[in-house]
């Protein structure tokens, strides 16, 4: 898709005012339908300003990668109260802002399709036109109520533009919601199968079928039947649509501008394209999530990764190339925000080293002082890190375990031991990583030259493995798996000129249970997915059980118990934080059920008179 155009046209549509239902949209162009769709041209025109409202800051522009990612239960905020914080620590309230936005957000790709279909449907275009252009508006629809419905469970099922019908809706269960989700679907189906970067096509609609009959199975919704139906579509896509993994991992995260940038990729499914230069549908991920002063934009670092996430891919797989493409944990320091260029070097022969960058968790920066000397030379400084090698789990450091390393330079072996009070005490932001997918290096202002892949072919495998798996057919649900491990251990940095294969991640062996697949594959999609807004989804696909493991993972973590032992004493907003006051055996169901969905925004039920704080989802 011309994203440019989108942009042009996107901007002709505004949004409604905060003091009214997000269900109480009249897109502009509904008042003068005749006019709008009398031509092929101007039809376009208005399809494009839908697929521009799913690219707009409260959809993926921002609000549907930062609710997502920091209500994964895997990615931090400062303690601080704010609806930030409360997203990450997992209790979020009715009144939260950022759920707010992103309820709107969708609802109002919804507004727009609804409008959009019902002027296409009366207009006098031809029928081939119709299929396609309505198939295409159905297809955002069905993405928009997928969301809608994860994170929110029932939610009001809106079919008719805002002009034809009262706003006042009441929840609809979410069966009903999946049934339209999947007659949307059915319908893009007919479209071509081809389709410019940017834009649907029907290999696109039969992949994210597959993956919706997964969902619907996972929630227990005519269970077997829907397992059969994934299966039936993964199939199809799998042997016939052309998509496949890119031999590197790391070509799908980079700028669209940047030098070996993917950017009509054989593994994007669903894709939604930006421009830096529009105000209106732009990337704000990097400015969200970068390290302040790390780009020549502006960045915030407002949240970051927990550090028992890190751990656990790393322990996992050791040497996992993905760790370097998940995790930020060095950069070129700047002087501030929006400074075009990093810090000159130190090294007067302007030759870079290791003080010229930013280190984060969990690598520091040890300047030693040369014998007779009082002023170390920055220079001369090294990198050093948690010595993972000495950890009898690896997922999880401890700091008795860190007391025993050893090294005959007693300098560096202090500063190796003392990175456990580095990392645990107060501080500052670098005593977390950053999510490196999301990172721009040459972030124009606030606004991030990278496309953003929605819907991928390697998570559409590992969600095929489970179908699979799910219907015994556990040796093959494998060598799904294997396809992305092998994928992933190929994956090098792109200016590398290294050509290698690391161990890790290894094959799975043939020898596993079925139970042990389930939750392997459960792990594996985290792993594979960080950073991208499926992650929340993720985590919760599998229901409590699954849950319950992973938020066990984050308050059996030594160093963060550590971190936030001192919150106590200090009250210091640079505090980890354990979750459902840090049960380390077991979550409460209560928690965790909570924990499965978002509130509905409080901003929606007082404008829904449909709606009432009765209605909303359990715990709230």
């Amino acid at each position: 898709m011309d994203m440019k155009r989108n942009i042009a046209y996107g901007i002709l549509f505004v949004v409604a005012g905060f003091l009214t239902s997000c269900l109480d949209e009249e897109p502009l162009y509904t008042q003068n339908s005749k006019i709008i769709f009398s031509s092929q041209e101007n039809a376009e025109q208005a399809l494009l300003g839908c697929y521009g409202y799913m690219t707009e800051s409260s959809a993926y522009g921002q609000m549907w990668q930062e609710v997502p990612l920091v209500g994964s239960g895997l990615v931090w905020s400062q303690r601080s109260g704010d609806d930030g914080d409360r997203l990450a620590s997992l209790s979020a309230v009715p009144m939260n802002n950022l759920i707010s936005l992103a309820w709107s957000g969708m609802y109002k790709v919804i507004s727009e399709v609804n409008a959009f279909i019902e002027g296409m449907e009366s207009s006098s275009l031809d029928e081939t036109t119709k299929t396609q252009m309505i198939g295409e508006a159905r297809f955002l629809r069905a993405i928009a109520y997928y969301n809608l419905v994860s994170l929110w469970g029932d939610v009001p099922l809106k079919l008719i533009a805002s002009s034809s019908e009262g706003i006042a809706l009441p929840r609809t269960e979410r069966e009903k919601v999946f049934e339209t989700i999947i007659d949307d679907l059915n319908a893009a189906k007919n479209i071509s199968a081809t389709s410019s970067v940017g834009r649907l096509n029907s290999w696109a609609a039969k992949a994210f079928m597959g993956k919706v009959y997964y969902k619907m199975a996972m929630l227990d919704i005519d269970r077997t039947n829907n397992l059969n139906n994934a299966k039936t579509m993964f199939d199809d896509v799998y042997a016939h649509a052309g998509y496949d993994l890119e031999p590197n991992l790391n070509s799908l995260f980079v700028p669209y501008n940047a030098a070996g940038a993917v950017t009509n990729s054989k593994e994007s499914i669903i894709q939604f394209n930006f421009n830096a230069e529009s105000t209106v549908c732009y990337n704000r991920g990097s400015n969200r999530f970068a390290p302040q002063a790390s780009t020549s934009g502006i960045n915030w670092g407002t949240y970051r990764v927990t550090r028992y996430a890190y751990d656990l891919h790393y322990g996992t797989y050791p040497g996992d190339p993905r760790v370097e493409t998940n995790f930020l944990t060095q950069w070129r320091a700047r002087g501030a925000n929006g400074q075009p260029n990093p810090k000159d070097p130190v090294r007067p022969d302007g030759q870079l080293c290791p003080s010229d960058s930013v280190y984060a968790y969990p690598k520091r920066l040890y300047t030693p002082t040369a014998e007779g000397e009082t002023t170390a030379d920055p220079a001369n400084a090294v990198v050093i890190s948690l010595p993972y090698e000495l950890f009898a789990d690896k997922t999880n450091p401890t700091l008795a375990e860190l007391n025993t390393y050893q090294n005959e330079d007693e300098g560096y072996q202090k500063a190796v031991r003392n990175l456990w009070e580095n990392f645990t005490n107060t501080g500052n932001s670098e005593k977390w990583p950053y999510l490196a997918k999301l990172y721009d290096q040459g972030q124009s202002a606030q606004y991030a030259h990278k496309h953003l892949i929605v819907f991928r072919y390697a998570e559409m495998l590992l969600l095929m493995a489970d179908v699979y798996n799910e219907l015994d057919l556990k040796d093959d649900a494998i060598d799904l798996v294997n396809e992305v491990l092998a994928r992933a251990r190929k994956s090098i940095p792109l200016n590398s000129e290294t050509t290698y294969e690391a161990s890790q991640p290894a094959d799975w062996s043939k020898s596993l249970t079925k139970e042990q697949v389930t939750e392997k594959l459960y792990f594996e999609r985290i792993f594979e997915l960080m950073g991208e807004p499926s992650l929340y989804d993720m985590v919760r696909i599998r229901g409590t059980e699954c849950m319950e493991k992973l938020l066990l993972k984050n308050n059996n973590h030594d160093l963060t118990i550590a971190s936030d032992a001192g919150y106590a004493s200090d009250s210091d907003k640079w505090r980890d934080r354990l979750f459902d006051q840090g049960q380390k055996d077991a979550i409460s169901e209560h928690y965790l059920k909570m924990n499965l969905l978002l509130p509905i925004p409080s901003s929606e039920i007082d404008a829904n008179s449909a709606l009432t704080n009765a209605d909303n989802n359990y715990g709230y």
